[in-house]
């Protein structure tokens, strides 16, 4: 009986330090099997980053193409219906020249400057409202994936920001209009428009800036007195 009992002991160790080398080769295999999924996630986290950034370049290289094809045509055959027509909407300059002088966006939001004559809007809106809005319309769609993100911005800036930002303050009375009349908000280029303008003037304003600092860094010299010395 004794020898049986020594006999199941041994055996019933054996298996315990067998179990417990096991269980340590299955925790280091699950730890490299844990490391080789984990650089797998690291690898395909960069592959999706980088054809992204790559699909945002060729994104932003089709509506550069689009504002060339679609977007300067309509407000060319835009602004050749205005002029026939004679119109005056948009000259946004107030009669009695106090005030702002153009249709600023704050907020969001489309703001009239003092002294403009709405009635005049009223009146000239509906000689001009489909090429107009056919122009617009071509400028959001232009807008929306840079809006969005979804298109490389900086190269959107790059190559249209200054016509794109001049033809939307040229158009603000037609957006407000729309707003206005509740049949159009024009939200991605109204958001787009404010992010590019502040940038452009931001870069009219940078070298003045250099210049101030300059001119209160040479304010600030000055020349050490000669010591005496003995």
């Amino acid at each position: 009986m004794s020898q049986w009992y020594c006999t199941v002991r041994a055996f019933l160790e054996l298996l315990y330090f067998a179990s417990g080398i096991a269980i340590a080769i299955a925790a280091f295999l699950g730890l490299r099997q844990l490391k080789v999924g984990l650089e797998q996630v690291a690898i395909s986290k960069e592959v999706a980053r980088i054809n992204a950034k790559r699909e945002s370049v060729r994104y932003a290289d089709e509506q550069c193409r689009y504002f060339a094809e679609k977007v300067v045509p309509a407000q060319t055959k835009m602004g050749v219906e205005y002029t026939q027509a004679r119109l005056t909407f948009l000259n946004i300059l107030p009669p009695d020249n106090q005030g702002p002088r153009q249709f600023l966006v704050q907020n969001g939001e489309v703001v009239l400057p003092r002294g403009y004559d709405v009635t005049l809007l009223d009146r000239e809106w509906l000689k001009i409202a489909e090429p107009m809005i056919t122009y617009l319309n071509a400028i959001e769609s232009f807008a929306i994936p840079f809006a969005e993100g979804v298109a490389n911005e900086d190269i959107g800036y790059r190559e249209t920001a200054r016509p794109f930002c001049q033809g939307m303050q040229s158009v603000l009375p037609a957006i407000f209009q729309l707003r206005r009349t509740q049949q159009g908000r024009y939200e991605s280029a109204i958001k787009l428009y404010t992010t590019w303008s502040s940038r452009l003037a931001a870069e009219v304003v940078a070298p003045m800036v250099g210049i101030l600092g300059n001119i209160v860094d040479a304010g600030r010299g000055r020349i050490p007195p000669i010591e005496p010395r003995f």
